[in-house]
């Protein structure tokens, strides 16, 4: 599986897989997000300002290419490397996709190498509890989400927090906003 983009969504979808068992290829601009991502046991980065991702996930496949692709980065241009990644047979989930536009697809990697591209924005309600099971209890075993939170603010300084997440950089990932700092969003 290749997760495109280490952001919380992309980590999180990346984490939830590697917990199926399956071997996850993780792509980023930033080393600071493989830095976190390797501490939920993702060791398949690809450095994306560096790196082919496509030319790296065949080389990492064997030629074939990845099972499933998430495309968790808002934008169309990671769109064709998506499909271009995906096994003829595989699927691609875009997940950070909140606008809408125009993209351009190759309607024969639809059609002649039956290539699914999906899209989804939350979870389904039949496996909300399961998913609040293991945001709130995950830490147990492994799947702490509170170390997605790279900023922590007071109140007060609720303008500051929402300039710093309308602007994030290579290592903000959750902006916390918290009545006492450090006593969580009691």
């Amino acid at each position: 599986m290749l997760v495109i983009g280490q952001g919380p969504i992309g980590l999180m979808h990346a984490a939830l897989a590697r917990r199926t068992g399956a071997r996850v290829l993780t792509s980023d601009l930033y080393p600071e997000r493989h830095a976190i991502a390797s501490r939920f046991g993702l060791k398949h980065p690809i450095h994306a300002g560096t790196e082919n991702v496509v030319d790296r996930v065949m080389e990492e496949t064997d030629g074939r290419g990845a099972d499933a692709v998430v495309l968790a980065v808002g934008g169309n241009a990671l769109i064709k490397t998506a499909m271009d990644a995906v096994r003829p047979g595989g699927r691609v989930m875009l997940f950070a996709q909140t606008q809408h536009g125009e993209a351009t697809i190759d309607p024969g990697a639809v059609c002649m190498d039956e290539k699914t591209l999906m899209g989804s924005y939350s979870s389904s309600f039949e496996i909300l509890d399961e998913v609040t099971d293991l945001a709130f209890g995950g830490y147990r075993d492994g799947f702490d989400l509170t170390q997605l939170i790279s900023h922590r603010f007071t109140l007060q300084q609720a303008v500051e927090a929402i300039e710093v997440a309308s602007h994030p950089k290579a290592d903000s990932m959750k902006i916390m906003i918290e009545p006492i700092l450090g006593g969580g969003a009691q």
